[in-house]
């Protein structure tokens, strides 16, 4: 649609940079610039949505109506725009586990007496997944005349892997200068299983870091956030009840409750942002440890964020039926 381009236009070009990336990483056919205004438009449409449904149902006022509209619509974007990059991150992953597979085939052929642009092409393998497809792009751009310097380099282009990106590059030097490439590509091979076997190890020795951010995030700020908002609910009702005798003796002093000024929408508008920055930040930190990135923990926060609610929530329930008072 002519509006989607118009909007995608005039966004920033490192933002239009970035989705084009993301979107060709991630093997996606539609236009960036039609993905861009869909995530734009359908996302205020669902906050107003909400904002309407909110309304309607009566629950609660006009500002916290506004809130939870626009928080809808700021979580429909968030998704939206987090979709593509956990696409590519899961075709890289892909590829990094099938690499040393693809580079031992193409050592194979090589030694067979193949040359490097038939070995490249009889090296596209679909169990290789998207690795295979941009292996045969390459091949297929050798045989119509391009240099299989340039060639191989086009791998790169829609995977975004560092350890493909690292191997491309040097396969790319070994054929330059003529080097022996069925030893350079075994070498290569060996190197990443070993990496492999090292990052597992060490995501063994992390793990109870990881559990412990996790348990802290879904568990442990819930629970006291569930408890502490009991307790202001309860000094919030004996500040307004509670009362001093005017007959004490002059110069005797007496402990005195102030009323806390403090509303429930208030409260709960304060701890639902804090368990999603908590959510958030604790899901990045779980994926930094366990895989080394930060975007590698994006799946943990819908998780960490349902969870936390649910305690919270589950938490306020008992503690009214313990003590009978409705928090």
């Amino acid at each position: 649609m002519r509006i989607y381009e118009f909007v995608y236009r005039a966004m920033p070009e490192g933002y239009r940079k970035w989705i084009e990336d993301q979107m060709r990483c991630a093997d996606f056919t539609i236009p960036p610039s039609k993905y861009s205004g869909f995530s734009m438009f359908y996302g205020l449409a669902i906050g107003v949505f909400t904002l309407l449904i909110v309304l309607l149902l009566d629950l609660v006022n006009l500002q916290i109506s506004i809130v939870i509209g626009l928080f809808a619509s700021i979580v429909f974007e968030i998704f939206m725009h987090v979709l593509p990059m956990m696409v590519a991150d899961k075709r890289a992953k892909f590829a990094d586990e099938v690499l040393p597979d693809a580079l031992r085939l193409i050592s194979s052929n090589i030694r067979s007496g193949l040359t490097p642009d038939k070995a490249l092409l009889l090296s596209a393998r679909p169990e290789f997944g998207p690795l295979e497809k941009e292996i045969r792009t390459s091949a297929k751009l050798t045989v119509s005349g391009e240099p299989i310097e340039s060639a191989v380099q086009a791998i790169t282009k829609r995977i975004n892997s560092k350890t493909l990106k690292y191997c491309v590059d040097l396969l790319t030097e070994g054929i330059i200068r003529g080097g022996n490439l069925p030893s350079l590509l075994d070498g290569l091979a060996n190197d990443i299983r070993q990496t492999k076997i090292l990052k597992k190890e060490v995501q063994a020795i992390v793990m109870m870091y990881a559990i412990f951010i996790f348990f802290a995030a879904g568990i442990g700020a819930p629970l006291l956030y569930g408890i502490s908002s009991f307790l202001v609910k309860t000094m919030q009702e004996i500040g307004g009840k509670a009362t001093v005798s005017s007959n004490l003796p002059s110069g005797m002093k007496f402990m005195t409750f102030q009323e806390i000024k403090l509303t429930p929408e208030f409260l709960m508008i304060y701890v639902s942002i804090s368990l999603g920055v908590t959510a958030l930040f604790g899901g990045m930190l779980v994926g930094l440890i366990q895989e080394g990135s930060e975007k590698a923990g994006l799946k943990y926060i819908p998780v960490l964020l349902a969870l936390s609610l649910s305690i919270f929530f589950l938490t306020r329930m008992v503690v009214e039926r313990m003590f009978g008072i409705t928090v």
